[in-house]
């Protein structure tokens, strides 16, 4: 991302957030290096040639489905590319277009793998992506947006999943480049499927595929146009937990986000109805479940918090505790932590949200700190024998504590749950 950019990024979260909140941002923006070990790297050709040499078995057909509109050439040249560079080859493009002109049409190569849809008419991202996968044959359906390109493995690592595991749905990690895909900026190191992070934020968004009978049932709902990926993962994600079906993760960069100027990647404001969709979402989510939740967009837009009234245990009784965050000169002491008792945002300044705001957002974690918990009341009784007055603990009884604890309330068949803004009782 430019100066530019970055200049009127500022301006715009200044005008939705006012000055403190934008000083703080500010300066973490300045004295935080961002990912300064990154740098996408194509698989080298070593890599690419196994790939298509190998024998993968059954080889499903991945259906790529893409709702163009009004898309420049240059980018949809480039779109087709990356498909006929995939070393993984049962593959099926399939692209409504609902341009004016049509002029796409001309681009279209002679391909019976690449399928081109013209609509009468543009009907919204939501009814013309439905149309497209009413086309699509494939076992499993991948999401593509029209001005963005997968790397040449993509379809290869995405098969290798579906064949060891026939999820529900997986996703990959991602990045960001420029318009001429020369740089690659910004990766998105995603976490497994953590349902309390994906109600915070659409974590998971590209590159999305699901199982066909699965997105064809869900479809995509036009009243959250501009979210309607979000809303459609959300029902996705609630299905495979209450199914006991499997979500998988593929740890590696397989989608390149492209940013220019006008686009939400760069310019968050650019679409602000989409985030508005996005919190939407969230609520029609939350509603479905009967839970009783106000849903809040934080400053930073497209991020989410959620209050539970009278609190998160009387609506969700899967949840055994809450624990937040702990501070020491300022920092980050405790409260989130790995199973051998790891400290997630070890040392973060307090207000500082950290990598892609995950310091600041609720989620599912592993063990929670004893020193900042709250736990539902059949678990408190337990929680006397187990831990006793946490504040006459030191911090290395607090840490193993903390971890037996939460060992035996995830045994119990509960989650524990990071809530940033709780507070520590007096």
């Amino acid at each position: 991302m430019g100066i530019k950019d970055r200049i009127n990024q500022t301006k715009r979260y200044y005008k939705r957030n006012g000055f403190a909140k934008t000083a703080i941002a500010v300066t973490e923006r300045v004295f935080t290096k961002e990912n300064p070990e990154f740098a996408y790297t194509s698989a080298p050709a070593e890599e690419i040639n196994k790939q298509k040499e190998a024998e993968l078995g059954e080889a499903p057909l991945i259906s790529v489905v893409v709702p163009a509109y009004e898309t420049k050439e240059k980018y949809f040249v480039e779109l087709i590319d990356c498909m006929l560079k995939q070393t993984y080859e049962n593959w099926e493009l399939v692209i409504v277009d609902a341009s004016a002109d049509k002029k796409l049409a001309s681009l279209v190569l002679d391909d019976p793998r690449i399928k081109y849809i013209p609509l009468a008419g543009n009907r919204g991202i939501s009814n013309n992506t439905n149309e497209a996968l009413k086309h699509a044959t494939g076992d499993y359906i991948g999401l593509l947006d029209h001005d963005d390109v997968l790397t040449n493995d993509c379809l290869f690592h995405v098969a290798k999943a579906i064949i060891k595991n026939s999820p529900a749905f997986l996703y990959s990690d991602e990045d960001k480049t420029d318009e001429d895909l020369r740089n690659f900026f910004e990766p998105n190191r995603k976490k497994k499927l953590n349902m309390d992070l994906l109600l915070t934020n659409n974590y998971i968004c590209h590159f999305l595929v699901m199982r066909a009978d699965l997105i064809k049932k869900l479809k995509f709902r036009s009243e959250f146009d501009g979210s309607q990926d979000y809303d459609l993962i959300l029902r996705a994600a609630d299905y495979a937990i209450t199914n006991k079906e499997e979500v998988v993760h593929i740890p590696k960069i397989l989608y390149h986000w492209r940013t220019y100027s006008g686009s939400t990647s760069v310019n968050t404001d650019s679409k602000g109805y989409a985030y508005e969709n996005g919190k939407k979402a969230v609520e029609d989510f939350c509603k479905k479940k009967e839970w009783e939740v106000v849903v809040n967009q934080t400053p930073h837009l497209g991020f989410y918090q959620i209050y539970y009234y009278p609190d998160i245990f009387a609506n969700r009784p899967e949840v055994g505790a809450t624990a937040g965050p702990l501070y020491q000169f300022g920092r980050i002491s405790g409260g989130a932590m790995q199973p051998d008792g790891t400290l997630f945002y070890k040392d973060l300044p307090k207000g500082y949200t950290g990598y892609l705001h995950r310091a600041a957002l609720q989620q599912e974690i592993p063990v929670g700190d004893v020193r900042n918990m709250v736990v539902r009341k059949e678990l408190q009784e337990l929680f006397k024998q187990m831990v006793g007055d946490p504040s006459k603990l030191s911090k290395q009884d607090a840490i193993s504590r903390s971890i037996l604890f939460c060992e035996k309330v995830h045994k119990l068949g509960y989650t524990v749950v990071y809530e940033p803004s709780q507070k520590m009782r007096k």
